[in-house]
């Protein structure tokens, strides 16, 4: 399987290589009678992934205002953790670590 991701209008010297070398059904690069590769093509529009990108750049790093409440119910002892909710975060690390092995 091919898959292509390229932005629009950033094709360079590369791109136009890669788009003369590709084989195409019935070009004289494709092996008779052989099958065709599953192709999947992606494209994006560069402005619009900047402007996301953006976004989420000017977003805070740490959310404060959650901090803080977090941390003044802490404080006060008001901020109860169920066990369910401790077995439940501890399985979940379990199975993050056991998918990165």
């Amino acid at each position: 399987m091919r898959v292509e991701l390229r932005a629009h209008g950033s094709e360079g010297p590369e791109q136009a290589k890669t788009d003369q070398t590709r084989k195409t059904p019935g070009s004289a690069t494709q092996e008779s009678g052989a099958a065709r590769p599953d192709q999947a093509r992606f494209s994006f529009d560069k402005a619009r992934v900047q402007t996301l990108e953006a976004a989420v750049l000017a977003q805070p790093e740490v959310r404060e205002q959650k901090v803080d409440a977090l941390r003044q119910a802490v404080g006060k002892g008001e901020y109860a953790v169920s066990d369910t909710q401790i077995a439940d975060a501890i399985s979940a690390d379990f199975g993050a670590a056991a998918g990165t092995r």
